[in-house]
């Protein structure tokens, strides 16, 4: 298979940016998951409970499996090991009872809560000993970063 000028012309620019800026936010998103490891909320588990978060009604096992990218098979054991942590509920889906909705517990919300001010608290910390130069490019980055997560994502504001 050929690759379209266009599309190799893309890669030639942007092809090292694009790696070098996903193996740095792939080795800060480790370092900031290590709080949440801790306590039992795995990377998968952790995504789980930010996207019920941001849905409060709920979602269905399959609109989550699609929102997170896995099999129904794979959210339903995920959904039975959140539960059995008092992370999430399953209540009937009121437009049709035959359906299960799951919602964050407040157990989750509260896990969900400390787990991201640890982590912004230790994340804080290394940002206050930069030089405001480096702060000021960070805040201007954020806007970029944030869109570019949209458009991976394809589900804006989902998960924090």
């Amino acid at each position: 298979m050929s690759v379209s000028a266009p599309k190799a012309s893309v890669d030639r620019a942007f092809g090292p940016l694009a790696g070098e800026l996903r193996t740095q936010v792939a080795r800060l998103a480790y370092a900031l998951r290590a709080p949440a490891t801790r306590t039992g909320v795995t990377p998968t588990r952790f995504t789980a409970l930010g996207l019920l978060e941001a849905h409060p009604d709920g979602l269905r096992s399959g609109d989550l499996a699609a929102r997170m990218g896995v099999t129904a098979p794979t959210v339903t054991r995920l959904a039975d090991v959140l539960r059995d942590a008092g992370w999430v509920e399953r209540h009937p889906d009121p437009a049709d009872h035959r359906a299960a909705v799951l919602t964050l517990s407040p157990e989750g919300r509260a896990t969900l809560e400390r787990v991201r001010v640890e982590s912004a608290a230790q994340l804080a910390a290394d940002l206050a000993e930069l030089p405001d130069e480096d702060v000021r490019h960070l805040v201007a980055a954020l806007p970029v970063l944030r869109r570019l997560a949209d458009r991976r994502s394809g589900h804006a504001d989902d998960v924090g």
